[in-house]
This record gives structure tokens, C-alpha cells and sequence, in this order.
């Protein structure tokens, strides 16, 4: 599961009860709000390419 330190708080409520019930990893990543293009700044998005690539 991806975050990012910009993350509103219902964001960062939604990532606590997600992970609660799903487990897994989280990926915190610093300025990318809502992982949204208009938040990110880009349509690209290599961190995630690479972790599906792992």
C-alpha cells in the first residue's frame, strides 16, 4: 500500500484500517498527496512499476 507524508488525514485513517484488515507493506513516499495526477504532478508513477515488477 502506497502513502505519502502529504496524505490528508481521512487519506492516512483509510491506509490504517486497509492495512489492518489486508496486512501487507506499506510504501511511504514524501509529496505525492492522493496519488492522483493532479496531486503528483505526473501521470508517471516508477515506484509503483517496480514494485509490481518484483
Amino acid at each position: 500500500m502506497f502513502t505519502s507524508n502529504d496524505e490528508k488525514d481521512d487519506g492516512k485513517e483509510s491506509l490504517k484500517i486497509f492495512h489492518n484488515a489486508l496486512g501487507g507493506e506499506i510504501i511511504n513516499l514524501q509529496n505525492h498527496g492522493h496519488y492522483c495526477s493532479w496531486n503528483m504532478g505526473t501521470e508517471e508513477f516508477p515506484e509503483l512499476l517496480e514494485k509490481i515488477l518484483q
